[in-house]
């Protein structure tokens, strides 16, 4: 599958500020990782440089096969999904970043969106060597909904590919295979093993209360459960009634949001980044280098 140099995209800020942080970016289960660019450039204007990981059986992270559609291996190589090969090429993605930090000599922050938030979360808690200064999660698939009792039902046939929800455009794949909900149960069953101070970072949420997937309340009960005062939730209303509550989950640019949640978005996530239009925001974030990690 290749390093995670090989991997991912950089995506640095314009402007001769200099870079303030290097962010992991994090994509959700089944989605293009190109999606993530309009919150990308939300980071990059906060004068914040962005790797932008692709997970096994997303984007090109796939291996190709003589005469065979690249759809087809896409999805080949997600029905292949584990929690153990995606926290494993997070991890190479951590330590990606960790290089551009070191040599700028700027710290590390995190963004994530629905499972890839969730990933990053359980790296944060689960490893020591990872240090996030912020972390910035967009219906991150803390808790969720009581939908997930319905798929792990399926859980004995983990090559059974489902329909997704998500409007044309947005999928990686045209379904999503059990092997990879499995994969996203784990994760949520590990996280919830490993859950502890570490935690408590900076953090902001953003999230839909009408998130069909996600259950906002759920995580209120996380922030309270887990004494979690340095996290915000920020409960941003999508401005599109038409979507049904599975899409209210995608909060990813102005077409999935609409026009004034994307706005209010932008404005919440520019507000924590310490950045503003067409600024690069303030000082760097802090470099705190574990010596163990071996970066």
């Amino acid at each position: 599958m290749g390093d995670a140099a090989a991997c991912g995209e950089w995506f640095l800020p314009e402007g001769r500020g200099g870079v303030r942080a290097a962010a992991l970016v994090l994509h959700g289960l089944n989605l293009d990782p190109g999606r993530m660019r309009p919150l990308i450039a939300l980071v990059n204007r906060a004068g914040i440089a962005a790797f932008n990981l692709a997970l096994s059986g997303h984007g090109g992270r796939f291996d190709r096969r003589p005469g065979a559609e690249a759809g087809e291996d896409r999805l080949d190589a997600f029905k292949a999904a584990s929690y153990r090969r995606w926290a494993e090429e997070a991890l190479a993605g951590y330590r990606e970043v960790c290089r551009l930090a070191g040599r700028e000599g700027c710290g590390v922050v995190f963004l994530g969106f629905s499972y890839g938030a969730l990933l990053g979360c359980d790296l944060l808690v689960s490893r020591p060597e990872v240090a996030f200064e912020r972390m910035l999660l967009l219906a991150p698939a803390l808790r969720l909904r009581p939908w997930d009792r319905a798929i792990r039902l399926l859980s004995p046939f983990p090559g059974l590919v489902l329909p997704t929800p998500a409007p044309r455009g947005y999928p990686a794949n045209p379904g999503t295979p059990v092997a990879a909900y499995n994969a996203l149960f784990e994760t949520l069953d590990h996280f919830a093993a490993c859950l502890g101070p570490r935690l408590n970072v900076p953090t902001l949420v953003l999230v839909d209360p009408g998130d069909g997937l996600v259950s906002a309340e759920g995580l209120g009960r996380l922030v309270e459960e887990q004494r979690l005062d340095r996290w915000r939730v920020h409960l941003l209303r999508v401005s599109r009634p038409v979507l049904a509550a599975a899409y209210r989950h995608l909060i990813l640019d102005e077409e999935s949001a609409g026009r004034r949640a994307w706005e209010e978005l932008s404005r919440a996530v520019l507000a924590f980044l310490g950045g503003t239009a067409g600024s690069q925001g303030g000082a760097p974030f802090s470099s705190r280098q574990n010596p163990d990690s071996g970066i």
